[in-house]
């Protein structure tokens, strides 16, 4: 059997952090109890937050390239999304 490699296997828990936080936020839509939408979203945001680092690392090392927007790139969307979703 071949051996993963450390690509393959960050992109495997990047793909199952993004699975998770995907079926956390259905949870937290769906949970009555408060104390329980309360831990969902708490272990929502650890979630995120190591999603994040394994993205941070994958970049630095080479794995996950990303282009940069440029300042006005960024304006654009801000522009295009202003009021959105406050309806």
């Amino acid at each position: 059997m071949k051996s993963l490699n450390d690509k393959l296997m960050l992109t495997d828990i990047l793909a199952h952090l993004r699975d998770l936080m995907i079926q956390s936020g259905t949870a937290i839509q769906h949970a009555s109890c408060e104390k329980m939408r309360a831990v969902i979203t708490t272990t929502s945001g650890r979630t995120a937050k190591h999603q994040f680092e394994v993205f941070q690392y994958m970049n630095e090392h080479g794995m996950y390239p990303i282009k940069n927007a440029d300042d006005m790139q960024l304006k654009e969307a801000i522009k295009m999304h202003e009021g959105k979703g406050t309806q």
